[in-house]
Formats: C-alpha cells, sequence, structure tokens
C-alpha cells in the first residue's frame, strides 16, 4: 500500500529522505539569495555607451531564460527600449549595433546560447555575459566585455533570484537618461520588496507548514496525479506560467501544459468540448493579477465558467502586493514550492535531470 503523500509533505524527516540534495532548502533560501546577488552587483557599473542602445536580445535556455521572461514583461509597459529573449542558436536579422545582446547560461556551456554569442561577435553587437564560468566566462573574459558571474553550486533553475538581479543591474545602464526605467528608484524599492515577500511566504510555505495550513502542499496534493493545464494573462503573468510548467516538469517530473489569455479565448477553450472524455483527470489552475483591469477580471471569470461547465476542477490563483515585480515573484513562489512538494509527495527526487543530461551527452557525441 503507498505511503499517505500527506504524511510524507508533514513529515520533515520523509522530506529529507524523498529530497537528499534539499532542493526545498534552495526554494526556501531564495530571499537569501536575493540579497546576497543585490550585494554582488552593487559595485557594477555599466558602459555609458550603452546609453544609445535601443534593443536588448537575452539568448538563454531553461532556468537561465526565465529571468529575462520576467524583465520583458515588467519593462513591456514602462520602458521604450525593446527586449527580446531568445532560445535558439541564431540572432534575428533586425539585431545591429544598437543592440545590447547578452547570454545567459549558468553553466556557462549551453550550445545553443554559446552558438548566439559567438554570432553576435562575429556581427560586432555589443555584448555582456551572465554566467558561472564556463566557456562563456572565458571568452568573455578573454574578449574583455561585461561579465557579471552567478554563484555556483545552485541547479541553473534554482538561481532565479541571482539571475533576476543580475539582469536588472545590467539594463540600469541601457537607454537614454529619463528613459532608464530599470534603474529608476521605484523599481530598486520593488527589489528590496521583492526579497521581504519571499521571506514572507516561506513562513506560509515552508517545510514546518503542515498541509492544513500550507497553501502549497495543499495545492500539490489537490494536483494529485491529474495533468495540470495552467491559463494565466499573457500580461503579467504569462512568464510565471512558464516558470510553473518548467519547475513542474524538473522538479515534479511530469508534464504540464498550458496556453496564454486572451489568446487562449480565441482557441483552445473550444477544446474542452471533449477534454472530458479524452482526458479527464486534468486539473486547471487559472492565475489572475490583484492589479489587472476590469475588462481582463470579467474574461476570467468567463473562462472559469466554461471550464467548469466542460468538467474541470478548477483552481484560481492571485497574486499578492502592491509592486508588478512582487505580486509576479508572489505567484513564482508558490509554483516553486508546489514543484518541489509534488515530487517529495510522491517519493520522487526533485534535484536530478536525467533525461535532459542524456540528451546533452547525446549531442555532445555527435558534436565530435
Amino acid at each position: 500500500m503507498r505511503e499517505d503523500p500527506r504524511h510524507l509533505l508533514d513529515s520533515t524527516d520523509a522530506l529529507a529522505e524523498q529530497d537528499p540534495s534539499d532542493m526545498l532548502g534552495l526554494v526556501e533560501g531564495s530571499a537569501r539569495q536575493w540579497r546576497e546577488a543585490a550585494d554582488t552587483v552593487d559595485s557594477f557599473s555599466p558602459p555609458s555607451h550603452w546609453r544609445a542602445v535601443r534593443r536588448v536580445i537575452l539568448a538563454g535556455m531553461g532556468g537561465s531564460a526565465i529571468a529575462g521572461d520576467i524583465a520583458a514583461i515588467y519593462f513591456s509597459r514602462r520602458w521604450p527600449v525593446s527586449l527580446s529573449v531568445i532560445r535558439d542558436y541564431a540572432l534575428p536579422a533586425w539585431a545591429d549595433k544598437e543592440t545590447l545582446f547578452i547570454a545567459c547560461s549558468y553553466s556557462g556551456n549551453t550550445e545553443e546560447t554559446l552558438s548566439a554569442w559567438h554570432e553576435a561577435g562575429e556581427r560586432q553587437l555589443e555584448r555582456a555575459a551572465i554566467t558561472t564560468g564556463g566557456t562563456l566566462g572565458t571568452e568573455a573574459e578573454e574578449a574583455g566585455v561585461p561579465l557579471l558571474r552567478l554563484p555556483t553550486g545552485y541547479p541553473p533553475r534554482a538561481a532565479l533570484p541571482s539571475c533576476l538581479v543580475v539582469l536588472f543591474k545590467l539594463l540600469s545602464g541601457v537607454g537614454a537618461e529619463g528613459e532608464m526605467a530599470p534603474g529608476a528608484d521605484a523599481t530598486l524599492r520593488e527589489m528590496e520588496a521583492a526579497a521581504a515577500v519571499l521571506d514572507e511566504l516561506r513562513g506560509e510555505y515552508g517545510r514546518q507548514v503542515e498541509v492544513i495550513e500550507n497553501p502549497a502542499k495543499e495545492l500539490a496534493l489537490w494536483l494529485g496525479t491529474a495533468w495540470p493545464v495552467i491559463y494565466a494573462p499573457h500580461y503579467p503573468l504569462g512568464p510565471v506560467a512558464m516558470r510553473w510548467r518548467g519547475q513542474i516538469g524538473e522538479n515534479g517530473k511530469r508534464v504540464a501544459s498550458g496556453h496564454a489569455l486572451p489568446e487562449m479565448n480565441h482557441n483552445e477553450i473550444v477544446g474542452w468540448e471533449m477534454q472530458g472524455e479524452i482526458y479527464p483527470a486534468t486539473r486547471v489552475i487559472l492565475m489572475e493579477d490583484s492589479g489587472q483591469g476590469d475588462r481582463l477580471s470579467v474574461r476570467i471569470d468567463i473562462t472559469a465558467e466554461l471550464l467548469e461547465k466542460a468538467g474541470a476542477a478548477v483552481r484560481r490563483l492571485s497574486t499578492r502586493g502592491e509592486e508588478l515585480l512582487v505580486r509576479m515573484l508572489s505567484l513564482i513562489a508558490l509554483g516553486d514550492y508546489t514543484s518541489v512538494y509534488l515530487a517529495t509527495a510522491w517519493k520522487v527526487d526533485p534535484t536530478p535531470v536525467k533525461k535532459i543530461d542524456y540528451l546533452k551527452s547525446k549531442l555532445a557525441e555527435a558534436a565530435k
């Protein structure tokens, strides 16, 4: 008989046994990592000629790219500089000398990111690098370009706080005077508030809090063995939903799917007519932002009604806090904790990513 997952989540000894590399500890330490990164980058001064930059490209994959997605959404309605994230080997044709290229690779050896990095060098783009070292770190040092190092010893997906702080610091030097949204005092206050809310959420979602009072543990049990489907408004929660799907995949070792509103309302919503017959064990997480407008609120209400009429179990989750960055991070934190509890409740070690390791080893063999 399988052990009761509720007992596994409420036993600190059982959690430690199922999580030998302490992924949960890394999640619980996110506020500390945030503050340490802020102290590390405090002395960095972006080059003055970055003021002429009108476009920014961040190249990265997986956990190294999600910080770019968060920044792109965060700045999209407050900053006239374009920020694009690419997850591929090559640069877009429009990248030119008014473009700042940022390579973000935790290991420094991500082949897609290195390919784009080399192309940016060949095309003489302004470049910067975010990494712990590896080939990217060595080549950035040799090229004499701005290099900000991440703390070592983390799985890349667990280094998001450091990646975000470092990226915001790099972007603080981009754009003309008066356009410096990333370096504005309001944004700096948001970053301080972000660390505070991560501390607060640890007190609600951490291992010491039992299921009956812990929303993250309870959500993991609610998802159970169902297929998670995550819907969220593209602005500002598209990257948040993407982070949830990535964390459920890497930590929880299961597939999660999803779509963004309002686009989902123009196609995928119709698919629920057959969903109950084809995938009856499906549970929907419907995200919403506490700062969203009235029209989006009405749209989400109607979407929830349609999903429930189709037989879907729907859980609505909202952001908390005042500042945009804090609101985004509040739901990211819930997803991070939930993904680890999804693994440990079903006796799965959340840290190893064997399929990714296998894929990379085979790619390396094929490149010889």
